[in-house]
This record gives C-alpha cells, structure tokens and sequence, in this order.
C-alpha cells in the first residue's frame, strides 16, 4: 500500500510554557477548571477568568515520529504501583491516589519525555453532575442487589484527561471481487419436492474514493476496552488547542500507545469501513471474495485529551468501578449482581424458551 504525506509542520507542537500558580484576584486562592462555565474559577469566591482558546488544529503526519516537546516543563507524572497507570498534574498539584484504582500506592516519575498534546476537549460535566448521573445509572441496574441501589454513592470520583490521537486521512482504493446472490431451484429427493439453495456468482471491480475525518483512536490500556468502546463517542470536532488551564483541578494520563501504533489501529480500522462500504455499493448475499488495496495521502492528525470521570463503589468488600463520559454524561461500568434476581430471571428466561419449543412443537406436528 502506497502512502504518501504532507511535509507542513504545525508550530503548536513545539509551544512550551511553564506553568505558574494560577492564583484568584479576589482572594489569591488556587483557580480550578469549571466544565459548567468553561472558565477557570475561584472555588472560596467565585470569581471567573475566562480562557482564550481557539480550534484545535492538524498536524502532518510527518511530525509525529520522533517528536518529543517538554510537556515534563509543565506537568509532572506519577506512578501507580497496584495497577500501574501513570498520571500527569499541573506543577502545582500533587497525586495523593490513583485516579484509576484509588490506591494510595503513588509515587512521583522523576522524568518523562513525552508528546505535548496539541487538542483538548475540555470537561463540560462538572463533578457533582457526574457523581448524580452516576447515583441514576447505579438505581437503573437491573439485577443489582436492592441495597447497592439503595446507598450507592461514587467514591474516588476523579476527572482525567484520557490520550488519543485522531487521524484525517484522504483514501483511494482499487478493488476486486466475486460476489454471490442465492437463488432457488426445486428437485426431486425420494420421490419428493425439494427446494434446493444455488448461488450465482459475478464479479466486481472498481475504484473508491473516500475522506475519513477524525478516526479516533484510545492511547491507553488504563481503561477497559469495553468502556471505551462504550463511552469514546466524542464531538471531535469541537476540540480546543490544548491549554494547561483546562487541567487545573484535573489529571491527564500518560499515553501508552505512541502514535505510530495509533495510526496502524486507524488504518486497520479505515479498511475496514472501506470494505463495509465498497460492497455497500452492490446487491450480494455471500462474499467469496474481495481484494482492496488503499493508498493514504495528506494524513495529518491531533494528539488530543479527552474527558472522562473515574469512579468506584466498594459493596460487600468489593470494589465496582465505573467510567463517565465528561461531555455527555453517558455512564458504564460494573454492578454486583444479586443472586436471587440472576436465579430468578434464568428460570424465566428457561419458562419462555420451553413455551416457545413447545409452541414450535404443537404447530408443526
């Protein structure tokens, strides 16, 4: 597969600042991020300071190997030694536990060499919406044991900047296949009428434009891929330029994915698509086969952080985390599950089978 890149570089990977102390006017306390107003505010006072950010910009494809840009001059990272996810904090904060796992096993990284990100999109659910959407989620579980749903309340309920880049990409393919359409024919079995199933086959080849805008791609193994895939449906294109104002009150996490090893998972996924697509285009039941060959041109992409609260419930002993998109508010995670109401509902299950068995039975017969 050819692939061909453009050779622009964006300077907003190479911005460095040195992050001070982002002190209230008013009363000198610390600012934090407000995801309700979009503002840095003073939580003794109120006061507000707006934050000038502009459109998260691409980047060329051809800047992201080997680049390395002081994000360690703004942040520093800590390590969690019970499930090993790594942080990143303004300067002026300090990790007393893990985000993840709510472990006080932390320790301070004395250095880290790592991407700057160049897109943020920013909290817009605030920590007390998040802790409520998750009371809601706990009460709606199922075959969740009355008292979880009862006295469920989050506990360790963080908001963490989560890493992933996302690719634009313009695509070109060429194709060629053989597909099937089913047909029926009646013959003679034992002296009976038997309708028997064919396939008619005819082949395809053709050519395939396609532009992919922001394949999304996880940067890190922190996070369970089935709450991923749940929860990383963002609004892409509202991204913002990355600011370390936004990560006052919150943490980012290291990615552990380099963008190289992203952008073979956006690959893989776009071929995917294609194919899903090429064959979209024709009326087939069965595929014998399909050969797509693609080439990538002006593929440029976005380091970006996205928003996410980490929780966890500790029932019977037990710890249940949970995960809670930061802009929309969409939760999933895990809930106990009550003995009584799996037995009961496996009965139910086994009553409605039988009777659709029997039913089957009794027409037939």
């Amino acid at each position: 597969m050819e692939e061909t890149q453009n050779s622009s570089f964006d300077d907003a990977l190479h911005v460095q600042t040195n992050i001070t102390n982002e002190k209230c006017p008013g009363c000198g306390d610390n600012l934090r991020f407000d995801p309700e107003s979009g503002c840095l505010k003073c939580p003794s006072c109120g006061t507000v300071k707006q934050i000038n950010s502009s459109a998260g910009q691409e980047i060329a494809f051809s800047a992201l190997s080997g680049v390395k840009n002081g994000w360690q001059n703004e942040t520093h990272a800590y390590h969690c030694t019970n499930c090993n996810a790594e942080e990143l904090l303004t300067k002026r904060e300090i990790a007393h536990v893990c985000a993840f796992c709510g472990s006080p096993s932390v320790v301070e990284k004395e250095e880290i060499d790592t991407l700057r990100p160049n897109a943020l999109l920013p909290f817009t659910v605030s920590k007390e919406k998040a802790a409520q959407t998750a009371i809601v989620w706990a009460k709606k579980r199922l075959f969740a044991p009355r008292t979880f749903k009862t006295y469920f309340r989050p506990e360790n309920l963080n908001g963490v900047y989560l890493p992933a880049f996302t690719f634009d990409t313009k695509t070109s393919s060429v194709y060629q296949g053989e597909l099937g359409e089913y047909y029926y024919v009646t013959v003679k079995q034992n002296g009976k009428d038997v309708r028997k199933q064919r396939t008619r086959y005819f082949a395809v080849r053709g050519t395939y434009k396609y532009f992919f805008d922001d394949i999304a791609i996880n940067a890190t193994d922190a996070v369970p891929k089935s709450v991923m895939n749940t929860l990383m449906h963002y609004d892409y294109n509202n991204s913002v330029v990355y600011e370390d104002d936004f990560l006052y009150g919150f943490s980012a996490l290291l990615y552990s994915k380099s963008g190289e090893t992203c952008w073979q998972e956006a690959r893989t996924q776009a071929e995917r698509t294609l194919r899903n697509k090429i064959l979209a285009q024709y009326h087939y039941d069965t595929v014998k086969y399909l050969n797509v060959s693609t080439s990538y041109s002006d593929t440029t992409f976005k380091y970006m952080l996205l928003p996410m609260y980490t929780g966890n419930y500790t029932y019977n002993n037990k710890n249940y985390p949970f995960y809670i998109n930061g802009r929309s508010g969409k939760v999933k995670g895990k809930a106990p599950v009550s003995p009584v109401k799996a037995t009961i509902a496996g009965i139910i299950v086994t009553a409605i089978v039988a009777g659709i068995v029997l039913l089957s039975y009794l027409f037939t017969h």
